[in-house]
């Protein structure tokens, strides 16, 4: 064996095993007929290779049409949104645990905050299995109960007054929401093989205990930190997959919608705004660039 067809076969385990056992020696035959007197590949075939070997392993080469790809972003996205809603309601329950480990029985008199987390597990399962149906179901209930648990001891009745919407840095109500609209654009996609099911609850449960704000981990805005880091990844991956910087735009709508009404609602009441602002055109130019990667790399993978 030469030190080219070493080097080639180093780079081909970039792709997935069963990938290899039916097209290595095929691609290193046409690799090796192409490279002259080359030593060793130079780094543009490598990156090729490398790129490749990734997409493969995403899945993403087996989209064979743009609507494909959109429909399996969509449903990345809503099980992303889905998690991420978990994350910030899992602080609750957390917490009422650590409570009764500590102090002896609570009963609380409204558990909202027990029953949204629950909801949203409802349908990140559901989602997972492929039950898009259901997972709909669960996620507008979750908008309801998130609605009518922001009014209690109001006098607002079932709309938000400006008084709560102070509270929208925090953008509790958004994930949900926008995981039902994903989920809703899912109800006439084409139904798909779903493999994996449990990767996404265990995914979920994960992220909960270690981004929620809760007694255990002291963390107060992980949640947010952690989505700007992965946007930031998605931007870089977007070459790989062009679903991560669709799904990372979709998870960015959440703090972004949230900051928009924050801000509305502070210019209606006369707050000051300097540190909200900042926020919000910091997480605007994190979303635009996002939106744009997103794009272009999506239009490129649908023509391979």
């Amino acid at each position: 064996m030469t030190e080219l067809e070493r080097r080639y076969r180093w780079l081909l385990r970039a792709y997935p095993r069963a990938y290899r056992q039916y097209r290595a020696d095929e691609m290193l035959e046409t690799l090796l007929a192409t490279a002259d007197d080359r030593r060793r590949p130079n780094l543009r075939e490598a990156a090729a290779l490398v790129v490749g070997g990734l997409r493969a392993r995403t899945g993403v080469d087996r989209l064979g049409s743009r609507s494909a790809l959109g429909h399996s972003a969509l449903r990345l996205s809503a099980l992303s949104l889905l998690v991420y809603g978990l994350t910030l309601w899992a602080g609750g329950p957390i917490s009422f645990l650590v409570t009764m480990l500590s102090e002896g029985p609570y009963i609380p008199g409204v558990s909202w905050f027990l029953v949204i987390p629950a909801l949203l597990t409802i349908a990140l399962f559901a989602a997972a299995r492929g039950s898009y149906r259901l997972a709909f179901a669960a996620t507008m209930l979750t908008v309801v109960v998130q609605h009518r648990s922001a009014n209690v001891g109001n006098y607002s009745g079932w709309f938000l007054s400006v008084y709560d919407l102070q509270y929208a840095m925090v953008p509790q109500p958004w994930p949900a929401l926008l995981a039902s609209v994903a989920l809703l654009l899912l109800l006439r996609a084409p139904r798909t093989p779903v493999t994996r099911p449990w990767t996404w609850p265990a995914l979920g449960a994960l992220a909960a205990l270690a981004l929620a704000p809760s007694p255990i981990n002291g963390w107060s805005d992980a949640p947010l930190m952690s989505l700007c880091a992965f946007a930031a990844l998605a931007v870089i991956t977007a070459p790989v997959d062009a679903r991560m910087p669709i799904v990372a735009s979709a998870l960015l709508l959440a703090p972004a919608l949230a900051q928009a009404t924050y801000l509305a609602c502070s210019t209606q009441a006369g707050w000051p705004l300097e540190t909200s602002m900042t926020a919000a055109l910091i997480l605007t130019a994190v979303l635009v660039i996002t939106l744009a990667v997103s794009t272009i790399a999506g239009r490129r993978q649908a023509r391979m």
